[in-house]
């Protein structure tokens, strides 16, 4: 009887381990957004490897372990994909910029921050950077995709807008050109050096935008009269 207990006791505990150890039932919305995100972090290392154009959606469906179908089930094809890609990467960046415009610094110290920040980007996304500059050229030649590209575009540089200006409200300082094309011009100098460093890595160096962004912010920003 003591040996027979002793049975019981270990294949209760065993049973106990395996109902703890058993990850939950995912549902059918948190399926799906498994599904989205890893076709999009697998589109993502193909159209690096590859180039947008070069780039098929049965090898993104491979990599990612699913089928063709399961890619249309949840979007509509290569454009959507990197334009999905697109859309995060901005969000990211401003996330960023609003995690430093956060901190308790001077204006001069969050601009060489932001100024870091991007001049990282310069020097370790030359694979996104060529990625994004030939899907620029793709979104030029297709209305469809270049109406939601241009949309994307527009939203981020709002949302740099709305940061700016709390920037500028909260420390007291004012603008000498609205901040929407204070902000149209920093992206604008941000694209121009991405595409340079594509074309010229090594006369591009790392220091180089947040030295323009310092001069930008010399004459842009003044104590407020």
């Amino acid at each position: 009887m003591v040996e027979a207990s002793i049975n019981d006791t270990l294949c209760s505990q065993v049973h106990d381990v395996s109902l703890t150890e058993r990850p939950p039932r995912l549902t059918r919305q948190q399926q799906r957004r498994q599904t989205r995100e890893r076709l999009l972090s697998s589109a993502l290392e193909v159209f690096e490897a590859r180039g947008y154009t070069e780039s098929s959606l049965e090898e993104i469906a491979e990599r990612a372990g699913y089928t063709r179908k399961a890619v249309y089930s949840n979007f509509t094809g290569k454009s959507e994909l990197l334009l999905e890609i697109v859309e995060q990467r901005f969000q990211s960046h401003i996330d960023r910029i609003e995690a430093l415009l956060d901190k308790d610094a001077s204006t001069e110290s969050k601009t060489l921050d932001v100024g870091s920040m991007f001049a990282d980007y310069l020097s370790g996304e030359r694979a996104w950077g060529k990625l994004f500059h030939e899907f620029c050229s793709v979104a030029s030649r297709d209305e469809e995709i270049g109406s939601r590209f241009r949309a994307c575009f527009r939203a981020r540089k709002k949302a740099l807008v709305h940061l700016l200006e709390n920037e500028v409200r909260s420390r007291g300082i004012e603008l000498t050109v609205p901040a929407e094309r204070l902000v149209m011009g920093i992206c604008a100098l941000f694209t121009g050096l991405s595409l340079e460093k594509t074309i010229d890595p090594v006369e591009v160096d790392q220091e180089l935008f947040g030295e323009m962004l310092g001069l930008v912010a010399l004459t842009a920003v003044r104590p407020k009269s």
